[in-house]
C-alpha cells in the first residue's frame, strides 16, 4: 500500500520553473516515507494439489518507501517543486513514483511517473490498516490468485505508475474532480521510454495507450458527523495488436461512499472491471492466469475509534465471470477481516488482525492456470505488525 501526498502537485513544463522570480535558496528537499514490518501466520487448505500445498505457514514481510519532496513558493504565489520515492527493498520498480508540480488557484498539476486519478482518489471503506484489509490489502496471507481489487485504475494492468499528466480542480462546495491522461500505459521510466529517449515509444503488443481516468471527491463536514463520496472511471484509448486474438480494451469504474457519526465510521464501495484482467490476447480465461471477462468486487467496512485505540472490520466480495471458457465460467472470492490499531505515538502504529478468506467456482473442482484446484478453497490468518511514519 502506496501512502500518498495528496497536497503536492504536479509540474506543467520545466521551463516555468527558471526565471528571475525564483528565490536565491532555490528548492529546498525534505525527507519523509513510512516502514511497515508485519508478522503473519495462515492455515489453510494445503493438502496435494491445493493452494496452500508447499506453501510456509508463516513469515515476516516489510513494505518501506523513503520519500524525497521539494517545494518552492515564488512571490507570485505559484508553486513548484518535485516529489520522489524510494523503495526501501530490492525491487525491479526501485524507484515507485516521481513527479514534478505546479499548483495555485488553478488547482494543482502534476507530470511524471504516477498513479491515474481514479487510482489516486478512490474512496474505500473504514475498517482496514496500512497492512490489513479486505480490500487488496498490502499484506495476504491466504494463498489466492486475486486479491480482491477495489481500487484499480487504468494503468495498473500495464505495470502501473505509466508517464502522465494529472490535474486536481479547486475544491468547489465540498467538489473536486480529478483528471488524467497518459499517452503510453508501458512507459514509466527511462528503460522503458518514459524518459531520456531518441525518438517516440514504438508500439507493444497488448499494450495500451492514450489512456484517460476522472475521478469526484465530494467531502462535507457536519456538527460531529461527516461524509465523503467518490466515484470515477478509467479508460484505456488503445489496444497494440498482438499475434492471435486481440486483446479488448480495458474499462474500471469505482465507487465509495463513508459516513462518520463521532468516533464511528460506516462505508462501502464498488468496482466493476470490463475486461479488465484479458491479458494475453483471448484464449484461455482461467482466473489463475489472471484473466477474466468481467469482474466485480465490492464490500463495506465499519470504525470505532476510543483512546489511542481503533477497531475495525471489513467485508468484500469478488465475482469473476470468464465467460463460456472450458475449465472455469465463474469464481467468487469473499474475505472478512478484523482488525486493531494502537497509536503508540506520533508516527507510531501497532496493528493486528484475523481474517478468513473462502472461494469457490464453477463448476466444481475448477484448477488454476497451475492446475491447483481454488474450488472450495478456504484459509484463516493472523497479522501483527507496526507501522512507522516519517
Amino acid at each position: 500500500m502506496r501512502r500518498r501526498l495528496l497536497a503536492s502537485t504536479a509540474l506543467i513544463g520545466t521551463g516555468l520553473i527558471a526565471g528571475p522570480s525564483v528565490a536565491d535558496d532555490g528548492i529546498k528537499l525534505s525527507l519523509g516515507g513510512y516502514f511497515y514490518e508485519v508478522y503473519m501466520a495462515v492455515a489453510d487448505d494445503n493438502g496435494d494439489g491445493e493452494p496452500g500445498d508447499e506453501h510456509n505457514s508463516d513469515n515476516f514481510f516489510s513494505d518501506s518507501e523513503v520519500w524525497f519532496d521539494g517545494r518552492k513558493t515564488l512571490d507570485n504565489g505559484l508553486t513548484f517543486g518535485a516529489h520522489i520515492e524510494l523503495e526501501g527493498e530490492t525491487s525491479s520498480d526501485q524507484i515507485d513514483e516521481a513527479w514534478a508540480f505546479v499548483s495555485g488557484g488553478f488547482g494543482e498539476i502534476r507530470g511524471g511517473s504516477i498513479d491515474d486519478a481514479l487510482s489516486y482518489n478512490c474512496v474505500l471503506p473504514p475498517g482496514g490498516t496500512a497492512s490489513f484489509s479486505a480490500f487488496s490489502p498490502n499484506q495476504w496471507a491466504a494463498n489466492t490468485v486475486i486479491s480482491n481489487p477495489a481500487c484499480i485504475g487504468v494503468d495498473e494492468t500495464d505495470g502501473g505508475d505509466a508517464q502522465k499528466i494529472l490535474y486536481f480542480s479547486p475544491v468547489f462546495n465540498g467538489f473536486q474532480l480529478s483528471l488524467s491522461y497518459t499517452p503510453d500505459g508501458g512507459a514509466q521510466d527511462q528503460t522503458n521510454f518514459g524518459g531520456p529517449h531518441l525518438g517516440m515509444a514504438p508500439h507493444t503488443s497488448d499494450e495500451s495507450r492514450h489512456n484517460f481516468a476522472a475521478y469526484l471527491n465530494y467531502s462535507y463536514e457536519g456538527d460531529d458527523w461527516s461524509v465523503a463520496w467518490g466515484g470515477g472511471v478509467g479508460l484505456e484509448g488503445k489496444v497494440e495488436s498482438a499475434p492471435g486474438p486481440d486483446r479488448k480494451k480495458q474499462e474500471f469504474i469505482q465507487s465509495g461512499l463513508n459516513l462518520t457519526f463521532g468516533n464511528f465510521s460506516v462505508g462501502g464501495a464498488f468496482e466493476y472491471f470490463n475486461h479488465a484482467f484479458d491479458r494475453t490476447g483471448g484464449g484461455d480465461h482461467r482466473v489463475g492466469e489472471v484473466i477474466a471477462k468481467d469482474v466485480w468486487v465490492a464490500g463495506g467496512g465499519v470504525a470505532y475509534t476510543f483512546d489511542a485505540w481503533t477497531v475495525g472490520a471489513q467485508y468484500s466480495h469478488l465475482d469473476a465471470d470468464t465467460g463460456s471458457t472450458p475449465g472455469l465460467s465463474d469464481f467468487t472470492q469473499d474475505r472478512v477481516v478484523a482488525t486493531a490499531l494502537y497509536n503508540v505515538g506520533p508516527g507510531i502504529d501497532i496493528e493486528a488482525e484475523l481474517g478468513y478468506t473462502w472461494v469457490d467456482s464453477d463448476p466444481e473442482g475448477a484448477t488454476n492456470a497451475d492446475g491447483v484446484e481454488i474450488d472450495n478453497y478456504d484459509a484463516f490468518e493472523f497479522g501483527i505488525g507496526t507501522d512507522l511514519t516519517f
